[in-house]
C-alpha cells in the first residue's frame, strides 16, 4: 500500500472518529443552524434553554411510526420551556414533502431543513429518528432513541422523556446514551 494511501485512509478514519465524537455527551453545542421549508436560514441558540433536537424523515417507516411520539413529546414537554428543534437532513426529500408531510401527520411543531447535513455532520446523526438534549449550559446531556421500541405498546423504556425530566431539573442524565435506530440520513454528496 502507498504511502499516499495510508495516509489518506488515516484521515478519513479520522474525520469518521471526530463525526461520531462530535455530538456525543459532554460536547458544547451553542447553537443549531437550519432553514426552514422556505429558504430562509435560521440560527437557534441553546444557551439559557432545555433544547431537544430530533431527526426526522417523510418516508422513513421507522421514523413515522413515531410520529404520535414525537407530537405528545412536544406537546408535554414544550409547554415545560423545553426547545425543540426538528430537523429532516435527508436530502432526498424535497421541502415540500416534508411540509406535505408535517400537514398530513397534523404537527404542531416546526420541521427544519439540515441542507447539506450541516447540523447532521457537525453531530455524527446517523438515524431518523436519532435525539438529541442539550443542557442550559449548551452541552449535550443525551443522545440517542426517544425509546426502545418501534412499536409503541412494546416500549419499555423512555429514554428522551427521562433525559428532558433530569435536565429540566439540573440533574445529571442517568443513561446519556443509549443506540439510537431507524433509516439511515440520506446525505448528498459533498461539493468542493
Amino acid at each position: 500500500m502507498s504511502a499516499v494511501r495510508t495516509l489518506a485512509m488515516s484521515f478519513a478514519g479520522l474525520a469518521l472518529l471526530m463525526a461520531q465524537e462530535a455530538g456525543q455527551p459532554g460536547t458544547k453545542l451553542e447553537s443549531i443552524t437550519a432553514k426552514d421549508l422556505s429558504g430562509n436560514s435560521a440560527t437557534v441558540q441553546t444557551a439559557g434553554k432545555v433544547t431537544a433536537v430530533l431527526f426526522i424523515s417523510v418516508e422513513c417507516p421507522v421514523s413515522n411510526a413515531y410520529n404520535e411520539r414525537m407530537e405528545s413529546l412536544y406537546k408535554d414537554y414544550a409547554s415545560k420551556g423545553v426547545q425543540f428543534v426538528f430537523l429532516n437532513a435527508n436530502q432526498t426529500e424535497s421541502a415540500a414533502q416534508i411540509d406535505r408531510h408535517a400537514h398530513d401527520k397534523g404537527f404542531t411543531f416546526k420541521v427544519w431543513r439540515d441542507e447539506n447535513n450541516v447540523m447532521a455532520d457537525r453531530l455524527g446523526a446517523q438515524f431518523t429518528p436519532e435525539t438529541y438534549v442539550i443542557d442550559r449550559n449548551g452541552v449535550i446531556v443525551y443522545h440517542g432513541r426517544i425509546d426502545d421500541q418501534r412499536e409503541e405498546s412494546k416500549v419499555t423504556v423512555k429514554n428522551l422523556r427521562a433525559a428532558l425530566d433530569a435536565t429540566l431539573e439540573s440533574k445529571a442524565v442517568t443513561v446519556n446514551q443509549a443506540k439510537a435506530f431507524g433509516c439511515t440520513i440520506k446525505r448528498g454528496k459533498k461539493t468542493t
